[in-house]
């Protein structure tokens, strides 16, 4: 719930990282925890979002662990439709609040079809995926896992670690170790309770790997729900989406949607016959509108299924799910789990290169410092 300001900073343009780090702790330390800052940054040649001070309040807010959202100037002196509330969206979720949440429950009682898996154990609902840097770098790749805690599924517990570069198969011991994570705090924030059920969905895996996935992966949350006490043994589903698929879908001229361009198919599209692998359980789902282009689905492949769900309820519960994504109104193109997971690593990756770029910056100006005075 959002409150009057109670601490006003100003900034100029030319502001220093050190005034800006000055300001910042100066709120931190007047109103410890509780601290929203919302930046508002010039609009320069259109590109407001390469301005020193907001590469400088990410860096510094991740570091200090102040939550801050940046706007720019040109959009509060003439916003576009929908911007107050998609900012607010935004401003919420970092004021620990919930946007939306899925509604399993029907008018006049029974569960939603799909949505049915939520409520019909405790379950771990955990999205994974890999961050890597940019081509030629040798920099860390970075794995994340997010997962839910309440039966809303929308309070999110997020694990990040280090790995090596251009790995993209977590290793056992590190996702061993952010699956335990996982589990105790759902366990913490249940009161006790653990999940009887984890589904897992995977992103950014080819279809070479799967294998490996299976051997390491799947296996790091066996011995992860081993290692928390003798006996436990849920139910796995593991679930691996691919952008794409390598496969395009259209309308033919009869069956055109209105809305839909370029004879795209209409949303929440599902096709799991004829030009998916008949050995393996898999689909094509294209879950958003087709805006602009051409739509592409993404083909969600099942490597682990111990409740024997069926393909409808996975379709179904899986489509849904991109439906929940926090910052956004409309249906996204992927899972909620798998798009906070890639936030998550992305952000992780950039706060520590920008971190290791200011550490290099300071040594050299340091150094440079020391050759002139001598």
């Amino acid at each position: 719930r959002l409150q009057d300001p109670s601490l006003l900073m100003c900034l100029r343009d030319t502001s220093s990282a050190e005034e800006v780090e000055q300001e910042l702790a100066r709120a931190f330390g007047e109103l410890g925890d509780n601290v929203l800052l919302l930046a508002i940054i010039p609009d320069q040649n259109n590109n407001a979002w390469q301005h020193p001070i907001r590469a400088t309040n990410k860096a510094l807010c991740s570091r200090i662990g102040i939550a801050v959202q940046h706007c720019k100037v040109n959009k509060f002196k003439s916003p576009p439709p929908g911007y107050w509330s998609n900012l607010l969206d935004k401003l919420n979720l970092k004021a620990l609040g919930t946007n939306y949440y899925p509604l399993c429950e029907v008018p006049g009682g029974g569960l939603q079809p799909g949505l049915q898996l939520l409520r019909a154990c405790p379950t771990l609902l955990l999205g994974c995926d890999v961050h890597h840097a940019a081509p030629g770098s040798s920099r860390p790749s970075y794995g994340a896992l997010v997962g839910t805690v309440d039966k809303f599924f929308s309070c999110h517990y997020t694990e990040v670690r280090a790995m090596t570069s251009r790995q993209e198969c977590i290793p056992v011991d590190v996702m061993e170790s952010m699956v335990r994570e996982q589990l105790k705090a759902f366990h913490g924030y249940n009161e006790g309770i653990s999940p009887e059920r984890i589904i897992c969905y995977r992103d950014g895996v080819a279809h070479n790997q799967f294998e490996e996935v299976h051997e390491v992966e799947i296996h790091a949350i066996e011995r992860a729900c081993h290692a928390i006490g003798q006996g436990y043994q849920p139910q796995i589903v593991f679930i691996v989406e691919q952008k794409g698929g390598g496969a395009r879908f259209f309308t033919n001229e009869n069956g055109r949607v209105p809305g839909q361009q370029m004879g795209n198919q209409p949303p929440l599209t599902v096709v799991d016959t004829v030009v998916v692998d008949e050995s393996t359980f898999s689909f094509h789902l294209t879950p958003h509108h087709g805006i602009k282009g051409t739509s592409r689905g993404n083909l969600y492949s099942v490597l682990r299924n111990d409740p024997n769900l069926s393909s409808d309820d996975l379709q179904r519960f899986t489509s849904q799910l991109c439906h929940l994504f926090q910052r956004c109104k409309k249906i996204v193109s992927k899972v909620a789990p798998n798009y906070n997971a890639h936030l998550a690593a992305e952000m992780w990756g950039l706060k520590e290169e920008r971190e290791s770029f200011s550490d290099t910056a300071s040594v050299s100006s340091d150094a440079a410092a020391c050759d002139v005075h001598e």
